[in-house]
């Protein structure tokens, strides 16, 4: 394994000890990185991680690190836990795991050499949030002090790059309510078993909305393919004795999952025609993002436009995120009627403006307020 991995390179990370909701977290971590493409590999997944990360807070956690690191001497190891150990051998990234941490962290052992940690067993420094630099030992700190500010420029939290220009003159505009998108809003409408087909009526796709399922009989780049076809080409109708000859190849999801979906690709970087690019819009409530297709930047977005209400144009300059992103993001939100914006077409769904701390808190789920709460709540400040 070489010490130079190039900063295009997929990072492959294995996880140890952890449940599904924990591995969930840094999937979706990973997922908002952009500097590096960092993987948390599959169980079934044989490929060779690059780091391991392991959670000691469990039963035998720390015997499992150390057996480990037997087994593969040359492995990179970071742990995770809540209180340090005082005989632990390894790198240890404190709970609440922060974005400001666990990256820098994994820099540090993509810099470090195979086996240094055995070498240095007494005197490697846990990781803390007020700490950037790779893991070294107190002696090395101390007759060399000038390399720390060399080696924490190069593990940045965030990548440097201009930030994002929103001009209003070249923003694109598109109809939520026309189109495959459109269609699909009905059939959600309505609540009726209906089926999707093209002009030579052939099955698309088969809805239930009462069921909230939906099965495809196309593949995926297709439907983004009909995303950008007109209304006149596509067809709601109720299901017919022929549509049943395809089902070996359908694919079947949840429909707010295909809604969600379908209109971030049908914005492809527009913004709704009913959100004013200067007016506050806001989230009712969180995405449920582990159970939807992932967008980019959909955390912070999320983090953010689930305390308080702000405009796109605004959203763009404090996030520093790009427009189109933003725009696909607010789409996909609203074909699942998740925002809160004020128009003339939709008089009831006000903005509410909060007035205090207490009231930012409760527009956010008590069932986010966990680990992964903690998590969302400190990207919003990135």
């Amino acid at each position: 394994m070489t010490n130079n991995i190039p900063d295009n390179a997929s990072i492959l990370v294995r996880s140890f000890g952890m449940d599904t909701r924990k591995e969930a977290v840094f999937r979706m971590a990973f997922k908002m990185h952009t500097r590096r493409h960092y993987q948390l590999l599959e169980s079934g997944d044989d490929r060779v991680a690059h780091l391991s990360i392991v959670d000691i807070d469990g039963p035998g956690g720390t015997e499992l690190a150390r057996n480990l690191h037997q087994s593969e001497p040359g492995l990179r190891i970071l742990v995770t836990t809540i209180s340090s150990p005082a005989d632990c051998i390894f790198p240890i990234l404190q709970k609440p795991v922060r974005m400001e941490t666990l990256f820098p962290a994994l820099e540090a052992l993509l810099l470090d050499t195979p086996g240094t940690t055995e070498k240095q067993d007494t005197n490697v420094k846990p990781i803390r949030p007020d700490i950037t630099v790779p893991v070294t030992s107190l002696n090395t700190q101390q007759a060399s002090p000038s390399p720390a500010p060399q080696n924490a420029s190069e593990v940045p939290v965030a990548p440097s790059k201009p930030a994002p220009v929103l001009r209003p003159e070249e923003v694109q505009y598109f109809n939520p309510d026309e189109g495959f998108l459109g269609l699909l809003k009905i059939a959600q409408r309505d609540q009726g078993i209906s089926i999707i087909s093209d002009q030579n009526q052939r099955a698309i796709v088969r809805l239930d909305p009462s069921a909230d399922q939906a099965a495809a009989l196309i593949d995926d780049e297709q439907l983004q393919q009909l995303c950008q076809v007109s209304a006149s080409n596509l067809q709601l109708r109720a299901p017919r004795d022929g549509d049943s000859g395809e089902n070996s190849s359908l694919r079947h999801m949840s429909l707010q999952s295909l809604l969600w979906q379908v209109a971030a690709w049908t914005a492809n970087g527009r913004l709704n025609q009913k959100l004013p690019l200067n007016a506050p819009v806001q989230l009712k409530q969180w995405p449920n993002l582990t159970r939807l297709p992932m967008l980019p930047d959909a955390l912070r977005l999320a983090a953010f436009l689930a305390r308080s209400p702000a405009s796109p144009a605004l959203t763009v300059k404090i996030l520093r995120i790009e427009p189109r992103d933003l725009f696909n993001f607010l789409a996909a939100a609203d074909s699942l009627e998740l925002l809160r914006y004020n128009t003339p077409e939709n008089p009831g769904n006000l903005v509410r403006i909060p007035h205090d701390s207490a009231s930012l808190e409760t527009e956010i789920p008590a069932a986010k307020r966990s680990f992964l709460g903690r998590l969302l709540k400190r990207i919003a400040g990135i």
